[in-house]
């Protein structure tokens, strides 16, 4: 099996494409592979993930027949899927954001029109049922951005309806969150979009499109607990022609080179800041220009070798 490399994965939602990067790319670079075409199965890719213990790429898609197509991770052109999970059974409606468990072998899904997070095993093929279901419209509010913390057992959701709400992992049915971020101290006006976790600071990391008075595009941390009316710790936002973000959505937390990936969806962009920066700060490195290919980027991922190191989130 082929090992990870340092790369940057990203679904972009107006090409049905995934492109994939050198982790380090800035400027007008182009990917080092792209996965495109009829075969492919792509339609409106959002969610984005690698399974870094099978060597698979998952993608949710947002267009109907609503689908998670399941790729090798190296692959390329049109090549079709090693597997298609679709149709009434799954219940998958308007999938946004995606997050992978490799400990116990899961992958999640966050549905926005459905109001629900919906959980497989990771080789679910074809129109099956999930394992498992969280839904209802108290604990969850077009949900954009899911998270799989198997540090702590939770899921931790981005709801488009200004809030994020975590939940047992196995939790299943019309379960009430263990704790919600909402009201008006959190500074959430549209959004949060996209959430990954730090597990070094013990924060979440979230996007949002407007945030607080200034609906200004940005990126926020809040302590994983104890949730509430909390404002977060620090914010990187402000005009796009200083932070670089601009609908941000996909947002990952790299470890091991302390900083912060975000795709922008109006931007055709990926920023790429430190992680303790706050404030109007300026992003250390820019990807973007028509040699990039992105178009309406939705989600990322990244891989590193061999300390392997990813988050995820999303619209």
């Amino acid at each position: 099996m082929a090992l990870a490399q340092d790369e940057l994965f990203v679904s972009n939602n107006n090409s049905n494409a995934i492109t994939v990067y050198a982790l380090n790319a800035s400027g007008n670079a182009a990917p080092i592979r792209v996965l495109q075409g009829a075969a492919t199965g792509l339609a409106n890719p959002s969610g984005i993930a690698v399974d870094l213990v099978n060597n698979e790429l998952l993608v949710a898609n947002k267009t109907p027949p609503y689908s998670v197509t399941v790729y090798a991770r190296t692959a390329s052109g049109n090549t079709p899927p090693l597997r298609t999970l679709s149709g009434a059974l799954t219940t998958l409606d308007d999938p946004r954001g995606l997050s992978v468990d490799t400990v116990h072998g899961e992958f999640s899904v966050a549905n926005r029109a459905g109001f629900s997070v919906t959980t497989w095993a990771r080789g679910a093929s074809g129109n099956v049922a999930p394992l498992r279901a969280l839904r209802g419209v108290q604990g969850l509010s077009q949900p954009t951005g899911v998270f799989i913390d198997v540090a702590h057992d939770e899921i931790a959701v981005a709801n488009n309806g200004n809030f994020i709400s975590v939940f047992p992992r196995l939790g299943d049915g019309f379960v009430a969150p263990t704790r919600a971020f909402s009201g008006s101290n959190t500074g959430f006006n549209s959004g949060p979009i996209g959430i990954a976790l730090d597990l070094d600071n013990d924060e979440y990391v979230v996007t949002t499109p407007f945030y607080d008075v200034g609906f200004q595009p940005a990126i926020l941390w809040f302590p994983r607990l104890p949730g509430g009316n909390v404002a977060p710790t620090r914010v990187i936002g402000g005009s796009a022609s200083t932070t670089g973000l601009g609908s941000p959505e996909g947002v990952t937390v790299d470890l091991a080179g302390s900083e912060i990936f975000t795709v922008n969806t109006a931007l055709n962009s990926v920023t790429v800041h430190s992680r303790f920066l706050t404030g109007v700060a300026p992003p250390q490195r820019v990807l973007s220009g028509a040699a990039t290919l992105l178009n309406s980027p939705r989600n990322l991922f990244i891989t590193r070798s061999p300390d392997l190191i990813f988050a995820d989130g999303f619209d």
